[in-house]
């Protein structure tokens, strides 16, 4: 196991089994979008940043540029990538975390949920990767099993947000309190954002559009 990273929040690493984010390994972040899940991580990318590229796979809505600037974290090392299905974000990860290029990477669970041998295969790759890999779900997603080894839920209240970890090697169940600063959304719809966005499809797919006669092709 490599050394982990740490979150920024001296209260999360000392409740933490690897007192850091681990790497070689699939954490989860179950959280609803929009509730500050992803500046828990910015600090640990914002060290990342200098040692490779740093993939968002499907965010639900476009990082704010200036916002990420601000807390240190270059937008010229984020890759934003939008994927047509599970499956292909499933294909694109696998090649990025064995690539050798990838600092850390960020996946976003589409509508439908993994199934338990796309969760195996995630946290498969995830053990050739040299940084964290996270993995954001609903909530709803504890109810089922996931092989990740650190599960941890971000909660809203009126009184603040607060995040439980839910599963880690060791005790588990600990709930601690969010300043308001740590939970403010760094993401949300930024149409003219700088940061640079593909869309990716699994060959095997985007052979089957070139080929078939029946289907219209997409508008460049």
């Amino acid at each position: 196991q490599s050394h982990p990273f740490m979150p920024g929040n001296p209260s999360l690493d000392a409740q933490l089994h690897w007192r850091g984010w681990p790497t070689a390994a699939l954490t989860e972040l179950l959280a609803v979008p929009g509730t500050g899940e992803f500046r828990l991580v910015t600090p640990t990318l914002s060290q990342l940043a200098a040692r490779g590229w740093i993939f968002l796979l499907d965010p639900p809505y476009l990082p704010h540029a200036q916002a990420l600037r601000q807390v240190g974290l270059p937008t010229a090392r984020l890759l934003v990538l939008h994927c047509s299905s599970g499956g292909d974000q499933l294909w694109a990860g696998e090649q990025i975390l064995r690539s050798g290029t990838c600092a850390a990477a960020l996946f976003w669970e589409q509508d439908a949920n993994w199934r338990h041998g796309q969760l195996l295969r995630l946290q498969s790759a995830a053990r050739t990767a040299t940084g964290p890999v996270f993995l954001y779900r609903h909530p709803q997603a504890l109810r089922t099993w996931s092989p990740a080894p650190l599960r941890i839920g971000l909660q809203s209240h009126a009184a603040g947000n607060r995040l439980i970890i839910h599963k880690q090697p060791g005790p588990s169940g600990q709930t601690l309190p969010l300043t308001s600063a740590s939970a403010t959304a760094l993401i949300h719809t930024e149409p003219k954002s700088p940061l640079a966005a593909y869309s990716l499809t699994h060959p095997r797919e985007a052979n089957r559009e070139a080929t078939s006669p029946s289907r219209p092709q997409a508008p460049h």
